[in-house]
């Protein structure tokens, strides 16, 4: 018998039977069934300006023949990268073991309709992922991270989104870069110098004015611009990242070979953003970070179009811990912030409540943010706690409903190969 059964043409779906697959295409890589989701929900916000939809979407790779924004801007590999979902543009600097991916970001940014002047939010901006996507978006971004450390590092990879890649290249003479090593090495700031105060709301950049000013001597690298300086302290950075990580395996180098060879790939990545950034006309967005608690955000109600975050797995992962040699490279003290840290303070099962206890009051503090029908998208797994699997993605639905938010839900995103405590992420929605 003759199969006259017919392939369904997924476009027609995502589109809900506007287009076809011949008029409009995803990125091959876009298969799994959250991200066909998520190419529909932005796709429908924007289905009546295809061409802003091109400078917008996160999984389109062509719109009626073109190709999108996304498509130059996934271009720019950086280290680890997997097709057009991470690593890209400054997204990859500092290897930072926390990250969500852009691309899915941007489609969330997309979803929540933000648009101009809207202002999306990260109250756990981690290593900066939301406002880099938001910034490439034009729109403007404040972060909040409780961890100075992080809250410098993801100042410096949005602000070496602007960096000129020409001017910068002309400068970096040999001997620059010998000099800049030898200074980032010898660099000695008091241990537990720098205290969290998350009352006091400091600003990133200000902070890494602070240390410049006060507690990093002169050198001729204060002659460059604020923005050269920091990204070849990044550089030194990420190089201290790899070395203290693969000291005693295959892979084991000097610092110095790690320094030299992160730099060439960080000129690479700047020499691909800033023509990249140019070539398409990309304006970026602003963006500010603030030091402190997502108990306590420093923002007036009802101020917030989007909020994007992935709250911290810290009852399953010790972040501290990971980024230990960064938190001690600034002299920052490492048991204040631990007894700040949601998911880190208490023991045992008081610990789990504590979590909770915190998430919730995190969760509060976003709606009370967001502006009538604002959208906060929360991604967190199924996290695993001596054999049992938590529950809050139920739990943040059920807060959010009492919160007297409109619309609730979830979806889920298989962990492939990754975490071995997690075997899924949920995206929970909650609108105001």
């Amino acid at each position: 018998m003759e199969n006259t059964q017919a392939l369904i043409d997924i476009m027609a779906w995502i589109t809900e039977g506007e287009y076809t697959s011949n008029e409009l295409r995803l990125f091959e890589d876009a298969r799994q069934l959250y991200e066909l989701q998520l190419a529909k929900m932005e796709f429908l916000n924007f289905s009546t300006n295809l061409d802003e939809f091109i400078k917008r979407t996160a999984y389109f790779e062509e719109v009626l023949g073109k190709k999108s924004w996304h498509y130059y801007i996934s271009s720019v590999k950086g280290k680890g990268q997997i097709g057009h979902t991470n690593q890209y543009m400054t997204h990859w600097f500092y290897p930072y073991k926390g990250k969500f991916h852009g691309q899915m970001v941007k489609a969330l940014i997309n979803f929540a309709n933000a648009r101009n002047s809207d202002v999306v939010l990260d109250p756990y901006l981690g290593s900066g992922t939301t406002l880099i996507e938001s910034s490439l978006l034009g729109l403007p971004g404040k972060g909040v991270e409780i961890n100075p450390a992080l809250a410098i590092i993801s100042q410096i990879k949005l602000d070496s989104l602007g960096i000129s890649y020409p001017d910068l290249s002309n400068v970096l003479t040999p001997a620059l870069v010998n000099e800049a090593f030898k200074y980032f090495k010898n660099l000695k700031v008091q241990p537990n110098s720098i205290k969290p105060t998350v009352e006091e709301h400091l600003n990133a950049r200000e902070l890494l004015e602070l240390l410049w000013d006060s507690y990093f001597p002169r050198s001729p690298l204060h002659e460059l611009p604020f923005e050269w300086r920091n990204f070849l302290m990044l550089v030194y950075l990420h190089a201290l990242s790899d070395y203290t990580y693969l000291k005693g395996t295959r892979k084991e180098k000097s610092l110095q070979e790690f320094f030299h060879e992160d730099l060439q790939e960080y000129l690479r990545t700047i020499e691909g953003t800033y023509n990249v950034i140019h070539k398409l006309g990309i304006e970026l967005g602003d963006y500010d970070i603030t030091i402190g608690s997502t108990l306590s955000l420093p923002y007036p109600d009802e101020s917030i179009k989007a909020i994007v975050t992935s709250p911290p797995y810290s009852i399953a992962l010790d972040y501290i811990k990971n980024d230990e040699h960064l938190l001690k490279y600034f002299g920052i003290d490492i048991s204040a912030l631990r007894d700040q840290m949601i998911g880190l303070r208490g023991k045992g099962k008081e610990k789990l409540v504590l979590y909770e206890r915190d998430l919730q009051r995190s969760i509060e503090e976003m709606i009370r943010v967001l502006k009538p029908g604002g959208w906060a998208v929360i991604v967190l797994g199924d996290i695993s706690i001596n054999g049992t699997r938590t529950n809050f993605k139920d739990k943040i639905l059920n807060w959010g409903a009492e919160l007297g938010c409109s619309e609730v839900f979830a979806l889920e995103r298989a962990i492939l190969g990754g975490f071995a405590r997690l075997r899924f992420e949920y995206l929970i929605f909650l609108r105001k």
